[in-house]
C-alpha cells in the first residue's frame, strides 16, 4: 500500500464517519511502521488513530468495514470513560495555560530590555 492510497483509506472511513452521524474529533496518522509481530505475513503497516463520539451502531458499522476491507489488517475499538475525556481535556488546558505564560514571559523580558 502506497502513502496515497493510506490517505485515501483514511478519508473513506472518515466519509463513513460523518455520514453515519459521528462525530470526528482527531485523525491521527502514525504512518507507515514496522509491527511488533508479523500478520498475515505483513511486517509493516499503516497506523491511524481516530478518535469520535459515536453510537453502538457506527462502531459496529466501522468495525464489519474494517473486518471486510482487504487492506485493514488489524483494528481495534476503545471506549473512552467521561472521566478520561475530562483528564485530556484537563490536560490540554494546562498546556495551553503554561504555554500561554512562556509567552507572556518572553514579552516582559523583552518589554524590560528595551526599557532597561
Amino acid at each position: 500500500m502506497t502513502d496515497e492510497q493510506s490517505d485515501e483509506l483514511v478519508k473513506q472511513f472518515e466519509g463513513i464517519i460523518a455520514e453515519q452521524g459521528g462525530e470526528l474529533l482527531k485523525t491521527d496518522k502514525w504512518g507507515r511502521k514496522k509491527l511488533a509481530y508479523e500478520i498475515q505475513k505483513y511486517s509493516e503497516g499503516y497506523y491511524t488513530l481516530f478518535e469520535m463520539n459515536a453510537g453502538p451502531t457506527l462502531i459496529a458499522e466501522l468495525e464489519r468495514r474494517f473486518r471486510n476491507h482487504d487492506s485493514v489488517i488489524k483494528y481495534l475499538s476503545i471506549r473512552m470513560d467521561e472521566a478520561e475525556k475530562a483528564a485530556g481535556r484537563t490536560k490540554q488546558r494546562i498546556e495551553r495555560e503554561a504555554k500561554r505564560k512562556a509567552q507572556a514571559g518572553i514579552k516582559e523580558r523583552s518589554a524590560e530590555e528595551v526599557m532597561g
